[in-house]
């Protein structure tokens, strides 16, 4: 049983629900056994619990609210992480969150007012962005 966090302000942050997950575990059976065994082996680790430190590019005014379920059968965990915090959450999720970069479209001009091309023309092709939220080993 996981008890939820909270600010001194009452935010609740962390995990904050869990719910039943409708569809059935299926153990990876219609799979080769090949790909079953490094299935399972990805379903262990991924489900490894990680004490991190949740990093919010943009301050520490934003929050990050995402729902974390991987594998069919696994229960839904709804998670709200808040900036310079601890928390203990499956390396799956960890992996998924910091894989995710915000991308740069082409025919962008500015951002924040600063020119993106020296000569201030827009972008031609779309750029891999920056990362917005990043979650980094708490403990060694």
């Amino acid at each position: 049983m996981t008890v939820c966090m909270y600010t001194t302000t009452g935010e609740a942050h962390g995990l904050i629900n869990t719910l039943t997950n409708s569809v059935e575990n299926n153990d990876f059976k219609h799979m080769s056994p090949p790909v079953k065994a490094k299935l399972e082996k990805e379903k262990k680790e991924d489900a490894k619990m990680v004490k991190v430190k949740y990093i919010n590019m943009r301050g520490k005014h934003e929050r990050l609210e995402k729902s974390y379920c991987r594998y069919a059968g696994d229960p839904i965990l709804q998670y709200k992480l808040i900036p310079d915090y601890v928390y203990e959450l499956p390396y799956g999720m960890v992996k998924e969150v910091n894989a995710v970069r915000m991308p740069k479209r082409s025919g962008l001009v500015s951002v924040d007012g600063k020119e993106l091309n020296r000569d201030g023309s827009p972008l031609a092709h779309d750029q891999e962005g920056e990362q917005l939220h990043l979650l980094v080993p708490a403990t060694f």
